[in-house]
């Protein structure tokens, strides 16, 4: 009987940190390094040791495989420029003039742009779009985003948005903490139907008890089709603090004139916490 209640608390011990791993105080552990068994320190001595075998070179071994001299094809830079080259390709962006319609799908336009217009009294030189959401996981957790994106005429613009996690603790209690980021976005591709955007910038976390900061990268795009439907994803890939953060969107729309209704998913992971978010939302274009 005792060797079963045993067996019971080791079980329950092991299962507790595993549990905790999805709750928001997973997250504060991430940002600051303090999931045990996770990423755990080196000796300095190892440390050393490790870097002489990681920084040393043979120098037989560079004749023979020496990298692609100036001026030959390198197959690996192509496959990383791809996901830049290929939507231009397709949508047969060789960096015309566009302009931004009055809001999408206005006045019988199919989408967001005008490229190349023979007139232009009612297109504009920008698009602010402000909007809400709310996710839910359908366990514990919520969260309300507020995102603010602006563009402008000559492809760039600002991706800007803040998250409040909110999770259920049980007994009227609650935790909650705030993510946010801002990019310095490039529209790298775009037609009068879809537009692609890549970006750079500066994420951030805050909670009454942690704190952190970090690098993004962002790359996303929009479909506009038949009206006034509209397809979208993004995909944020960065750090905050010693986490990585793992973020993909995708999302439907319908336009009610400057109104876009929206549901959709979101997948969020942030060092060992992850969870998957249905989300429905409103925003405004100007």
């Amino acid at each position: 009987m005792h060797k079963e209640w045993v067996s019971l608390l080791l079980i329950l011990g092991l299962w507790a940190p595993v549990c905790a791993q999805n709750s928001l105080s997973s997250v504060r552990q991430s940002v600051q390094g303090g999931i045990p068994g996770h990423r755990l320190p080196r000796s300095p001595e190892r440390s050393q040791t490790d870097d002489e075998h990681e920084w040393r070179f043979d120098d037989d071994d560079d004749d023979d495989h020496s990298p692609n001299s100036i001026g030959e094809w390198n197959p690996l830079g192509g496959i990383f420029l791809l996901p830049f080259s290929g939507p231009r390709y397709f949508l047969e962006d060789t960096g015309q003039e566009a302009y931004f319609t009055e809001y999408p799908f206005a006045n019988q336009y199919s989408g967001n742009l005008l490229i190349e217009p023979l007139w232009h009294p009612n297109l504009k030189t920008s698009r602010l779009r402000f909007g809400t959401e709310y996710g839910d996981n359908f366990d514990r957790q919520q969260k309300i985003t507020t995102r603010l994106q602006y563009e402008r005429k000559d492809r760039l613009g600002i991706d800007s948005s803040f998250d409040y996690l909110r999770e259920q603790l049980g007994g009227g209690e609650h935790d909650q903490l705030w993510l946010g980021d801002i990019n310095l976005t490039w529209r790298f591709a775009q037609a009068e139907f879809a537009e692609l955007r890549a970006g750079v910038g500066y994420n951030w976390m805050a909670a009454t008890d942690a704190s952190g900061k970090g690098f993004n990268f962002t790359y996303g795009g929009s479909f506009y089709l038949d009206n006034p439907n509209v397809l979208d994803f993004d995909i944020d890939l960065g750090r905050i603090g010693d986490a990585g953060l793992t973020r993909f969107k995708t999302s439907y729309s319908r336009y009610i004139k400057r109104i876009r209704l929206s549901v959709g998913y979101e997948h969020l992971r942030l060092g060992v916490f992850e969870t998957d978010y249905f989300t429905a939302g409103l925003s405004l274009d100007y």
